[in-house]
Parts: structure tokens; sequence; C-alpha cells
């Protein structure tokens, strides 16, 4: 049979058509996998609070808040600290105040319980507890917000937590408790490691405090040094007898006096004049309440010198002893510590401010400031 050219060229396209077989659904439509199930996991398991909330204070045309950030691992792993943050706790999405990297970190992180190596201080094992030593600084006298949220931040994780109040306290204005000039604020506000008060944590009735958190230890200083002659002879001390005042009009609370002076001596050569016992670390003192459950402390006076007992009401500016190196005095000084207990060291440290004083050294007394706080190491004038 013959077929025709038409049929035979329908046939031909038929067969190609066919030959080329159209991919399958599976080909054409992407593979459906499983979604990835991310596993379970609890949130950071680090425990984080402030046991006393902190009180901006201004120095030097500057906000400071100090004060301690308690952290503990409840996990079984070490946990490596990368960064803290301090956050305005009403404005979530905005920059953080205040920012601390590892390196910062290294240095105010204290972890409990352990001696030995420094080098990994920013890594908190299981089980362990630290102490972060914060002071925080802004460019500005009143820039701090109302409350501030922690930010932890880790390898791979972070937590918000310990949020805290910043200007919960009345600052107290106040005058200085010593007249003069060439005073160094020796361990003064401040966060260097080895500021003994600063780092002055204790444990008391089963609480950690930490009244020594703002005090200073007033002494004079010359050519960078606190005496001239014999180092062993109190009288060899520039500040040694110093008049110390009242900072306020208030009530004497407590008024110690008959405790010798300590030979001075630092390190070895320290051996206090009398047995030291827990109520004589300060030796001869003076305690003023302030009113709004603060109270001035006065440390290491001079014996003989106290011209008040408790129960008195003194005024502001004036004389209430000497200054001496009685109780745990290495060398003559006056501790002056503002706290919120009239007992010695049971209270937690508060800020104050003091109403006139100028700072300078080689150049003179020119740099005036008008309530604020001197910071750890300057040195102050006040007036006559």
């Amino acid at each position: 049979m013959k077929i025709s050219n038409h049929i035979l060229s329908f046939i031909t396209c038929v067969i190609l058509i066919f030959s080329f077989r159209a991919p399958s659904v599976a080909q054409t439509l992407p593979s459906k996998k499983t979604p990835t199930t991310k596993p379970f996991s609890f949130p950071l398991q680090m425990e984080m609070h402030v046991l006393s909330d902190p009180t901006s204070f201004p120095s030097g045309q500057k906000s400071f808040l100090i004060y301690e950030l308690y952290l503990t691992n409840f996990s079984t792993s070490a946990i490596s600290l990368r960064g803290i943050e301090l956050r305005d706790t009403n404005n979530e999405n905005s920059s953080p105040i205040v920012s601390f990297d590892t390196l910062q970190l290294h240095n105010m992180i204290k972890i409990l319980g352990v001696n030995g190596s420094k080098d990994n201080l920013t890594t908190i094992g299981g089980g362990q507890s630290a102490i972060v030593f914060i002071e925080a600084k802004l460019n500005n006298p009143l820039s701090f917000p109302d409350k501030i949220t922690h930010r932890v931040i880790t390898e791979n994780d972070s937590l918000d937590g310990a949020v805290i109040f910043t200007h919960k306290r009345k600052l107290q204005i106040l005058k200085p408790p010593v007249k003069g000039t060439d005073w160094i604020a020796a361990d003064g506000p401040g966060n260097s490691v080895d500021n003994h008060h600063r780092r002055g944590v204790i444990i008391l009735n089963g609480r950690a405090v930490n009244s020594r958190r703002f005090a200073i230890d007033w002494k004079k200083v010359k050519d960078s040094l606190s005496f001239s002659g014999n180092p062993r002879d109190v009288h060899s001390y520039f500040c040694y007898g110093e008049q110390v005042f009242a900072v306020a009009d208030g009530k004497i609370i407590a008024a110690n006096d008959g405790l010798p002076d300590n030979i001075p001596g630092h390190g070895k050569e320290f051996h206090p004049a009398v047995p030291l016992t827990f109520g004589k670390l300060a030796g001869n003192n003076i305690v003023i309440e302030l009113g709004n459950g603060q109270y001035a402390h006065y440390m290491h006076l001079q014996p003989g010198s106290v011209r008040v007992k408790a129960g008195d009401h003194v005024r502001k500016g004036e004389i209430l002893a000497k200054i001496g190196n009685s109780g745990d005095a290495r060398e003559p000084h006056l501790h002056f510590e503002v706290t919120t207990s009239p007992m010695l060291l049971k209270g937690e440290g508060l800020p104050y401010l003091i109403d006139h004083y100028r700072l300078g050294f080689q150049q003179g007394f020119t740099e005036v400031h008008h309530n604020e706080l001197p910071k750890e190491k300057e040195i102050v004038a006040f007036r006559e």
C-alpha cells in the first residue's frame, strides 16, 4: 500500500513528540525536605542580681555609677563572658548606655573561691559565682536613665536581667571633713583592682555588704610622699594631728576614744598597738546621723582628741577630733565614709557630694568643683 507524503510527515511528528518524554513531577518540583527542628534548650542558666541599687553621682562634669553585679552559673558547664551591656529598661530598642568588652571585664571580675591564675577571669565554671565590680561613666552629669537592665553576652547566647534603679537615694551635700591643701583621696571612689575599699565586699549576718564602696582615706602628700623623716614615727606624717570637722548638722550616734596609735608600718611591718577585734577595727571613731537613713563615719582618730560623745548634736563645720593612727591603720589618715548603718561595716556604702573643693597639684589648685565627689587619687584643696 502506498502511503502519501502527508501521512508520513504526520506520523513522523507524532513519533518525535512522544520521543521527548515530559519530565516527571519529581523532576519539575523541588524536593520537600523535612524541616530541621531546633532541640529545646533552657535560657542561659546564669543567675544575676544587684544587692544594693546604686545612685548616680557627678564628678568632673561626668556621671558615674559604682556598684557590684553578682553572677552565678547554675549549669554544669563553664560560661565564658564576652561582654556586659547596660541598657535603658524603658527603651529596649536603644543602643547600650555603656558596654564592657572581654578585655575590660578581665579587670572587673572576681571569681569567688578561686586563687591562682588570672588568665581566665572571664570564664565562670559550672556552679561558680563571681562579682563584677562595675564603674559606669557617661560624659554628662545627669544622663543615666532611672532604670537600667543588664545584658550578659556569651559566645553563643545572651541574657537580660538584674534591673536596677539609679536615682533611688538622695545625695547628701556635705562640708569636707578636713581643711587645707594637698589632700589625696587615697583608695577613693573608683574601680582600680588594687583599691581595697572598692573590693571591700564582706559577708556579715549571712549577706554580702560593702560599706567601703565610696570610702576615702584622706592623707596629705608633698612630692607624692605622705611623710618626711622617720616613717615609723606618726609625727612624720603630714596629716597626723590635723583637725577633722562635722560634715553636716547631726546627732552623734557613737564616739569612741582611748585606743593608742599604732607604730606606722605596712605589710609584715604592721603590728597593731592592741590586738584587733571587730569592734576595734575603726580605732577611735565618730559616727554622725545625717538623716534619710545615712551615717557619716570617721575612723582612726588620735587618742585623746575626740571632743564629742554619743547623744550630742553638732553643727556643720564643728571640730570633732584629730587624725591619728588607731585601729586597723597602717599609717596616719582619716578614713571617711557614708553608709546606711551606724554600725561598723554593716551598711551599704553610699556616694555623697562635697559642696566645694579644688583640684590640682603642681600647677596649683585652680580647678573648682561644686557639689561633686572626688575620685580615687585626686589631689584636693579645701577652704581653710
